[in-house]
C-alpha cells in the first residue's frame, strides 16, 4: 500500500516523505494573542518589580504583590510621559526586569506571525484563479516587508527611551525606539491588506455580514490611522507637535484615542477574525521529502 512513508525513488532507497496538515489561521491567532500576553506580563512585572526612578528603600516584590505595598514604578517620570504628557503601553516594557522578560515573550508574537506571512504568501501563489494575478504580484512585495518588519520588532527593546526631555541623546534613543514600532505597524497594515484582498477574491467571508466593500473600508481606515499615528509621533520628535496634549486637554484625549483605536483595528479585530477563520477549516498541507 502506498502512503506518506512510501519511498519516492527505486533502487532500494529508504527516502520517504512526511505530510503535515496545519491551519495557518490558528497560527496567526496564537501570534496575535502573544501580543496580549506580552503587554499583560509587561504591566505586571513593571508594576511590581520595576524601580523607577531609582530610590534607596523600595518595597520588595513580595510586599507589593501580597501586602499591598505601593508600586515603585512612577510612569510620570518616563521620557515618553515627558514628551507626550501621557504614557504609551510600551512604557511597561521599557525598564528592567520587565524589558528582559518582554524581549523573550515577544517571540510568542513575532515568530508565529512570521510563519504565517510565509504560509500566506505560498497560499496566494498557489491560487489558479486569474482573479488572484494582481494580488500575486503585490504580495511578492508586501510579504517580504511584513516578514522583515516583524523580525525587526525586537529592536524596540534595544533602544529604550531613557533620559530627560531636552537631552538630544534621549530623543535619539526614543526615535530609534519608535522606528521599529512604526515598522511593525506597517507590517500589520500590509498583512491586513493581503488578508482582506485574499478573502474578497475567494469569496469565503468569515461572517455573513462581511462584504468586500466593508473590508476595503477597513483597510482604508487602517491606512489613515497609520499615517495619522505616525505623523503625530514624528511631529513631537521634530519638536513641532501637531496639537497640545497636556493633561485635561482635548488634544490629550484625541491622542490617546488614536493609540487605542490603532490597537483595536490592528490587533484586537484581526485576533477575533483569525479565531473565526481558524474554525472554518481550510487547512494547509506541507509535504517534506528529498528529491
Amino acid at each position: 500500500m502506498v502512503d506518506e512513508e512510501t519511498a519516492l525513488v527505486g533502487g532500494g532507497s529508504h527516502i520517504g516523505k512526511h505530510v503535515y496538515k496545519i491551519n495557518i489561521e490558528r497560527i496567526r491567532f496564537f501570534g496575535l494573542l502573544g501580543g496580549a500576553v506580552l503587554l499583560g506580563t509587561g504591566w505586571f512585572v513593571s508594576t511590581y518589580a520595576v524601580i523607577f526612578p531609582p530610590k534607596d528603600n523600595p518595597s520588595s516584590f513580595w510586599d507589593k504583590v501580597f501586602h499591598g505595598a505601593p508600586s515603585d514604578f512612577d510612569t510620570t517620570q518616563t521620557f515618553i510621559f515627558q514628551l507626550f504628557h501621557f504614557n504609551h503601553t510600551c512604557t511597561y516594557l521599557d525598564f528592567n526586569p520587565s524589558k528582559t522578560i518582554a524581549a523573550l515573550i515577544i517571540q510568542l508574537h513575532t515568530l508565529p506571525l512570521m510563519f504565517f506571512v510565509v504560509c500566506h504568501y505560498l497560499r496566494i501563489q498557489a491560487q489558479t484563479n486569474p482573479g488572484f494575478d494582481t494580488l500575486k504580484k503585490v504580495t511578492k512585495i508586501m510579504s517580504p516587508i511584513s516578514f522583515i518588519t516583524l523580525a525587526y520588532f525586537y529592536m524596540v527593546f534595544v533602544n529604550s527611551p531613557y533620559g530627560d526631555l531636552g537631552d538630544p541623546a534621549a530623543m535619539t534613543s526614543f526615535t530609534l525606539h519608535w522606528i521599529p514600532y512604526m515598522c511593525w505597524q506597517l507590517g500589520m497594515l500590509l498583512m491586513a491588506v493581503q488578508q482582506c484582498w485574499f478573502i474578497a477574491i475567494k469569496g469565503d467571508f468569515p461572517l455573513t455580514w462581511i462584504t468586500p466593500k466593508l473590508m476595503f473600508a477597513y483597510v482604508q481606515f487602517m491606512l489613515f490611522m497609520f499615517v495619522l499615528y505616525g505623523s503625530f509621533v514624528w511631529s513631537f520628535i521634530f519638536d513641532k507637535p501637531l496639537w497640545d496634549t497636556h493633561a485635561g486637554t482635548v488634544g490629550a484625549t484625541a491622542a490617546k484615542a488614536i493609540m487605542a483605536i490603532w490597537d483595536l483595528i490592528a490587533a484586537v479585530v484581526p485576533t477575533i477574525f483569525a479565531f473565526i477563520e481558524s474554525r472554518h477549516g481550510n487547512d494547509t498541507v506541507f509535504t517534506f521529502h528529498e528529491m
